[in-house]
């Protein structure tokens, strides 16, 4: 850990150490990290060099939503890609850095009348997070308007990956989960429609569905085939259920909010439970889509 400390304060690159990391997810949980850096496009490879040389373990986190921490933290670095975000927009063609937020791009479209992401309004967390667990809504998926991604492979090659290289699935883009996004490449359409209104009517109905303003990680579990997670939960008479500080939304089954003091243990074993009576009720067993990171 001493050569990366070296490294950081020779570069000049913010970091900190023995950092709470609850105050990098939406859902409010996660013990210290070791250490937490905040690395830009221009010195992340070197940084992951360095880290794969010292034989240190690291993570990638972008917003922090759709994860879940450790209460024992994290022993290693983490690398938050918030200042990995670069913007640039030609015409029609958008080159987005990793760490730049999604609600901001959907911003700057609407702002531009450029059309392909509307539906995504509302999700909160970074592009690169976006694109790995391929995020969608209303029938859109961030791969529909997507190019190209500049990624870094487990070798620590810069590579870039064409859309029609990439196996993309619902809620997953099939890179491997040891690669890091460090730009990406969108094609954009110009909309003869109103985008505002198409947006305005999505957040509205987003905000009457989802809890939007309560601390969650947004979808627990994956949507089973033919049916949804939430339906589910909801059937099963979940809502409402209760493991310390974290309990089942009552406005969508499928989110769990951190309503106070929420420890992973509590949001962890409440997803046993939630998954049981599922099982028991419908025959169907869930799948998480959230990520857990552990100590």
């Amino acid at each position: 850990m001493n050569k990366i400390e070296l490294f950081l304060k020779e570069k000049g690159i913010f970091y900190r150490k023995e950092e709470p990391l609850a105050h990098y997810t939406t859902l409010g949980i996660g013990g210290k990290a070791d250490i937490i850096v905040f690395p830009d496009e221009g010195n992340i490879l070197n940084l992951m060099e360095i880290i794969k040389n010292e034989a240190i373990p690291s993570y990638v986190i972008g917003g922090g939503s759709n994860l879940l921490i450790s209460d024992r933290g994290f022993k290693g670095v983490i690398i938050n890609t918030r200042r990995m975000d670069n913007i640039s927009l030609d015409q029609f063609t958008l080159t987005v850095g990793a760490g730049a937020r999604l609600g901001r791009i959907i911003a700057l479209l609407l702002k531009k009348g450029l059309s392909g992401m509307e539906g995504l309004i509302g999700i909160p967390g970074t592009i690169g997070g976006a694109v790995f667990g391929n995020a969608g809504s209303f029938g859109y998926e961030i791969k529909d308007c997507l190019e190209e991604i500049e990624i870094i492979d487990s070798r620590l090659k810069e590579r870039i990956i064409k859309k029609s290289e990439i196996k993309f699935q619902y809620r997953s883009s099939g890179l491997p989960e040891n690669s890091i996004i460090k730009r990406v490449k969108f094609i954009l359409k110009e909309e003869k429609e109103d985008i505002f209104s198409k947006m305005r009517d999505f957040l509205i109905k987003k905000r009457q569905t989802q809890p939007l303003k309560e601390r969650s990680a947004g979808c627990v579990f994956k949507n089973p085939e033919n049916t949804s997670a939430g339906f589910l939960i909801d059937k099963a008479g979940l809502k409402g259920t209760r493991v310390g500080d974290i309990i089942v939304s009552s406005i969508h089954a499928n989110y769990f909010i951190n309503a106070g003091k929420g420890k992973a243990t509590d949001f962890l074993r409440l997803m046993e439970i939630v998954k049981e009576r599922v099982l028991k009720a419908f025959s169907v067993e869930l799948e998480p889509e959230i990520k857990f990171l552990e100590a």
